[in-house]
Formats: C-alpha cells, sequence, structure tokens
C-alpha cells in the first residue's frame, strides 16, 4: 500500500461531542414556550418522522439535543438576526423522544432552554434523510448534487460522479488533524462546511458524499469505523451507497482517493476497513 493512503488513514478522526447542561423554568404562553431567552413555537405532540424548530433567541449560541431512550443527538443552529428555523427528522425510529433548546454558557456548558416530549409516529429511513452534518436539503448541497449528477442516469453513475467529485475537489485539512490531536473538537464539521472550505478529515469528506447522494434520492450511509493494517489501526470514516439497478450496497473511499488510487467498489480496496457503525 502507497505511503499517502497509509498517512490518510493515520490522519482519520470521527468527531464526538461531549457538553454538561444545567436546567431551567420558564414561561409558556399559547403558541410559544421562553425560557432563557429562548423562545420557540409549540411543537405538536405527536409528529410524522421529523420536528420543526422556530422562534427567536437573545443568545449567541444554541443547540439542539434530540434523546430517545438512551441515545442522544446533538445539532448546531443556524442564527439569523436571532432567529431560527430548523427541520429534525427522528431517525432513532417510532416512538417518545424528548426535544429541546440548550443554550450556550461558557466553553462546553450549556443550560436547558425549551424543553418538549413528542411521540414520532412514522418510521424515518436514516438514509436518505439530512442528518447532523449531512445537510442534503441545503439549497447549495442540492444545486451542486444535481449539477454533479446531470448526466448520470442510474444510481452507479450517481455514486460514481460523486464520489470522483469529492475526492477531486476537496484536500485534506490537516490543520483541523492536529488541534483535533490536542484534544481540540471545537471545529467547524460537516458536508456544507467541507463544500464551502474544499477541506475536511474523512469525517467532512463522508458526509459530503452523504448529502449529495441523499440529495439526488440515493440511500447512502456514513460508515465509521477503523482502517486496520499489519502496522497500525485508526479512526476512519467511509461510505456505502445503495445501487437499486444491481440491489446491492457498494463501498467507497473518497479520502483515500483523493491520493489517486481507485476506492469506488473495490472490494480488495478495503480488505483493511473495519465496520464499527452506520448513520
Amino acid at each position: 500500500m502507497k505511503k499517502s493512503i497509509k498517512v490518510f488513514a493515520m490522519l482519520c478522526i470521527v468527531v464526538t461531542m461531549f457538553v454538561n447542561v444545567v436546567f431551567a423554568t420558564g414561561t409558556y404562553t399559547p403558541g410559544f414556550m421562553r425560557i432563557r431567552n429562548v423562545t420557540l413555537q409549540n411543537i405538536p405532540s405527536e409528529v410524522d418522522g421529523k420536528v420543526t424548530f422556530s422562534g427567536s433567541t437573545d443568545n449567541e449560541k444554541i443547540k439542539i439535543l434530540i434523546v430517545k431512550d438512551e441515545r442522544q443527538r446533538w445539532y448546531d443552529v443556524d442564527l439569523e438576526d436571532g432567529d431560527f428555523h430548523e427541520e429534525i427528522w427522528l431517525i432513532d425510529g417510532i416512538g417518545n423522544y424528548t426535544v429541546s433548546v440548550l443554550v450556550h454558557v461558557e466553553d462546553r456548558r450549556y443550560a436547558y432552554g425549551p424543553t418538549v416530549k413528542v411521540e414520532n409516529i412514522t418510521e424515518v429511513n436514516r438514509f436518505t434523510v439530512p442528518t447532523l452534518h449531512v445537510e442534503s436539503n441545503h439549497e447549495d448541497i442540492i444545486e451542486l448534487a444535481n449539477e454533479i449528477t446531470k448526466d448520470s442516469e442510474t444510481d452507479m453513475e450517481k455514486a460514481q460522479s460523486i464520489h470522483n467529485w469529492v475526492s477531486s475537489n476537496i484536500t485534506y485539512d490537516y490543520e483541523k488533524y492536529e488541534l483535533q490531536k490536542e484534544g481540540h473538537f471545537d471545529n467547524d464539521y460537516g458536508a456544507l462546511h467541507t463544500f464551502r472550505t474544499g477541506t475536511g478529515v474523512c469525517y467532512d469528506y463522508s458526509n459530503l458524499v452523504a448529502a449529495l447522494g441523499r440529495a439526488v434520492n440515493l440511500q447512502v450511509k456514513v460508515i465509521k469505523g477503523n482502517y486496520t493494517s499489519p502496522s497500525r489501526s485508526e479512526l476512519h470514516a467511509w461510505n456505502e451507497i445503495y445501487v437499486s439497478e444491481e440491489d446491492r450496497w457498494i463501498l467507497l473511499d473518497s479520502t483515500f482517493a483523493s491520493s489517486r488510487r481507485s476506492f469506488f467498489d473495490t472490494s480488495e480496496h478495503f480488505i483493511y476497513h473495519e465496520k464499527i457503525e452506520a448513520y
């Protein structure tokens, strides 16, 4: 295996978010809930697959926390002059969820704002919808995906076109990797950020592939795992895409492919990839 491939494997890190939260009470008025300077429009108690968060805040930074059973999912929120509107898919199945707006206090410390409980009555295919760092519903991602695949007719052709574009147009972010090695994970991640900056780590490459694929109706998995060779075992991320005309999932690694070696639907090149989780 070429040295460049090994270097890429060493540099790939998958990110986990850790925060501390504190609780508070607030005020409730018809149609709205306001806690810690966050005003949230009422959310129905029963939803079909997704929750819509709309409101306003005086705070500079907020997040959304989705909890089902023991599973927690964190989402960043874009604020425009204090207003926000976020649609979040409930990808952990049918059942009861707790959904909260969290207000940034300092460092990794957050305080609970408005919190409600909802029942999801619709099963969601997580590999087709926008998820954390996979902003497949953003207009810039949709426009790019349509442009990349405009001459592609089959799922295989779409997958190949997206893989080729990402591996040819995104460069590896060694500075981000160095920050992560020092324990600094408060970096910008995800498909949209990677597209806008043209750089990222393996997690970013994989999120961009997933977002572009989902934007053109492909089923795409982001795979978290290890790159395990005789000399090392490193955290890594890559993708699987479902090709409907062949009724199978194919493997692709756009991070490694950027070093100019084929990592598209060639199983012999994935012997050192150890899958842990798909999301």
